[in-house]
């Protein structure tokens, strides 16, 4: 979980958080069903109004969490681990810790999404159908106004491009055709691009013929548009490192700072003389890494008494990997590691380090020797 998140809590064994960008949009929906109630009931007082405009945009956003939820359910039944789910201003994502191995998996994880929101949008029409004489108007109008926005959100969802789950859909299908999941991946990110683009303009459109409601359409093009080109880059890093391993990309024999090292010795000595952020701290028994984070932690008055094994952090609290650990699992460490870097240990002793700069170097030369592949 990002360290700016709010935690939930579990529900169906996955964990569930908000960003806080997620609050603005809660209110702007609150804020959009008390206008749309308030001028359908213009003789209501305020109050049963400002209640049934929180309940719905309450009631909206459990719909969208119940999307991601058939997602990440989905996609544990076919063996493919889900980190979580996070809410956010532009909707929900499910954070899953690999791809999906197979295009038949990567379809049904992708197309169930959709399909739940127009099954919810099935079911708010069927209780207005059925309980028009018993349920109140205010009520009504809710209960279909979240129906009209399951079957919005269902059917943009289902737009083919990457990485909305039509992207996914369509993903699928290519790499099924072609048996290559980064050319799918490319390709539907290009429709992607195509699609949020289109987005774009149109909410420009919109924008300079009156509507201000445009800008959020050309926010969602644009945030889609940066999502797919980060899902491009993903692919071509993804192909450089197929078959590569944590030895193969490691900065091999790192410079250690002796154990009893004092921190005014490793500042000088280490912080001061080599362009890393990080130093591991070694001896028989024991080892860490020392950041700079941690030193500067520490008051200048102490650094000639302090040291370095009293600041390090403990190689078990730290990401590590085995040599022979494929580059998946350690861009996976990477991602979850707050310093941003992995160990590569063997026999208890730390053989390497790896860090984003490593990877973005092997990417950056595999493309320029022409050796990246697709698969």
């Amino acid at each position: 979980m990002e360290m700016n998140e709010i935690r939930l809590g579990r529900l169906l064994g996955i964990e569930v958080s908000i960003d806080p960008s997620w609050l603005v949009i809660v209110f702007l929906f609150g804020w959009s069903f008390y206008a749309q109630f308030d001028m359908a009931f213009p003789d209501s007082p305020t109050a049963p109004l400002v209640l049934a405009a929180a309940a719905t945009a309450i009631v909206f956003f459990g719909s969208v969490l119940l999307h991601e939820i058939s997602h990440s359910v989905m996609a544990e039944r076919l063996g493919v681990p889900v980190e979580g789910i996070t809410l956010f201003l532009f909707g929900g994502v499910s954070k899953m810790k690999m791809e999906a191995p197979r295009p038949r998996d990567e379809f049904l994880i992708a197309v169930v999404g959709p399909l739940t929101s127009l099954a919810v949008a099935a079911v708010m029409w069927g209780v207005v159908a059925v309980a028009r004489d018993v349920l109140p108007p205010l009520v009504l109008q809710a209960v279909g106004s979240i129906g009209w926005l399951n079957l919005a959100l269902g059917v943009f969802n289902l737009l083919p491009g990457f990485p909305l789950d039509g992207g996914r859909v369509l993903r699928s299908l290519l790499w099924a055709r072609t048996g290559s999941q980064t050319r799918a991946t490319t390709s539907a990110a290009r429709v992607g691009t195509i699609i949020a683009m289109g987005l774009i303009a149109l909410g420009l459109f919109f924008v300079f013929a009156g509507d201000l409601g445009g800008l959020w359409m050309a926010a969602i093009g644009w945030f889609l548009m940066q999502s797919a080109a980060q899902e491009a880059r993903a692919v071509v890093v993804r192909s450089a490192l197929e078959d590569v391993t944590a030895a193969d990309l490691m900065s091999p024999d790192p410079v250690s700072i002796p154990f009893e090292s004092s921190i005014a010795e490793a500042v000088d000595d280490f912080f001061l003389r080599y362009d890393h952020s990080a130093f591991p701290v070694v001896s028989e028994d024991r080892s860490g890494l020392l950041t700079l984070r941690a030193v500067r932690q520490i008051p200048r008055d102490y650094w000639d008494v302090r040291q370095v094994w009293s600041a390090m952090t403990d190689i078990a609290d730290l990401a590590t990997v085995a040599p022979n650990a494929p580059m998946t699992e350690v861009l996976a460490q990477l991602r979850e590691d707050a310093e941003s870097r992995v160990l590569v240990v063997e026999d208890g002793r730390i053989v390497g380090i790896i860090t984003p700069r490593d990877v973005a170097r092997w990417v950056r030369r595999v493309g320029e020797l022409g050796l990246r592949e697709t698969r």
